[in-house]
């Protein structure tokens, strides 16, 4: 029924940490298209779970799981399919996961016990753009657009093209508004959110990390990791240290290395900073390894730095090269931008 039509289609979308719990009914696939989810499956005559959990807690341990259990990792692009009457419960583990299938059977079967819309929406398109406008996911052309920084594209040509000198004159027209203990005064990236915070590019970095390398739930925003996770985190861009910084206030087990090409940056990282552990150079960040370095990253993050790349190819190919085996490399920009 899976197969020809006489079941019915399925879109699942989870964000993370949501479940479903033990449950069974006919044969059914799923094709994962974005994130990844956990799957347990027990075989058809196993007596009903009980009581229901969400699955999520199996995986962090709060519960245990039920004897006889199979579990596994379906990722992006792959397929599950299992026959009919088979348990199974699902974990979402990343923060968008979305897949599509086909389930045998009828859906009048399966009633959630969702409340009956009482009226349709029927919100005209002006509407639903102001809507969006007013929840920031959606800008209007009517809104004039801010320029960052006040930089001009003739103040960019003034620079001619020389990004040392255009990152150091912004440090020196701002040098004395920065609070080197107040990492918000001095991290200068765009804000992000609704909430409009510079700081949230660093947690998602840190969400990227949790998720593909140590593959576990990240921490919160405010929460300082206790358990020694120990990698190497390289940070291609790093400005005036503040991701560096911040980073070796949350995760004090990671060894972290930074580059920047600006030397009034680099200048503010070492005599300005507060005393810090994490280790700054003025190199190209298309040199991760130094001179012929052979100790590898586990992890590789630019934030609003690979737009300024003269040659990405070069610069994605160098990073790649200095990844350990199962890291990653997180990239935060949103566009190019004058400069």
């Amino acid at each position: 029924d899976v197969f020809n039509n006489k079941g019915f289609r399925v879109f699942s979308a989870m964000e993370q940490g949501s479940s479903h719990p033990f449950h069974f009914h006919d044969a059914a696939w799923l094709g994962q298209v974005s994130g990844s989810r956990l799957w347990y499956f027990l075989p058809p005559d196993t007596p009903k779970v009980k009581p229901k959990v969400n699955g999520c807690e199996y995986l962090y341990g709060s519960v245990p799981l039920p004897s006889g259990t199979t579990a596994c990792v379906q990722e992006a692009g792959e397929v599950m399919y299992f026959p009919s009457k088979w348990l199974h419960s699902t974990c979402a583990l990343e923060p968008w996961s979305v897949g599509i299938g086909g389930q045998g059977g009828s859906p009048n079967v399966y009633d959630q016990g969702f409340e009956q819309l009482l009226s349709k929406h029927d919100a005209s398109e002006a509407a639903q753009k102001d809507k969006m406008e007013e929840c920031g996911v959606f800008k209007s052309e009517k809104q004039t657009p801010v320029k960052e920084d006040n930089i001009t594209e003739k103040d960019w040509k003034w620079f001619d093209g020389n990004l040392n000198e255009y990152y150091n004159k912004l440090e020196r027209d701002e040098h004395e508004k920065r609070d080197p203990n107040v990492i918000t005064s001095y991290a200068v990236h765009r804000w992000m959110g609704p909430e409009k915070k510079t700081l949230t590019h660093y947690q998602l970095v840190r969400e990227a990390i949790y998720e593909h390398v140590i593959r576990r739930f990240p921490p919160s925003a405010e929460t300082v990791a206790g358990d020694g996770v120990a990698l190497r985190v390289f940070d291609a861009g790093c400005g005036l240290g503040a991701g560096l910084m911040w980073f070796e206030q949350h995760e004090p087990s990671w060894e972290l290395v930074g580059h920047t090409i600006s030397e009034d940056q680099y200048n503010w990282i070492v005599n300005d900073l507060p005393e810090h552990r994490f280790t700054a150079y003025l190199r190209t960040y298309d040199e991760p390894l130094g001179d012929g370095g052979i100790v590898t990253f586990n992890a590789i993050y630019s934030i609003e730095a690979a737009i300024h790349s003269p040659n990405l190819k070069i610069s994605l190919t160098a990073w790649s090269k200095a990844l350990s085996p199962g890291g990653v490399i997180v990239i935060v920009d949103d566009f190019l931008s004058v400069g």
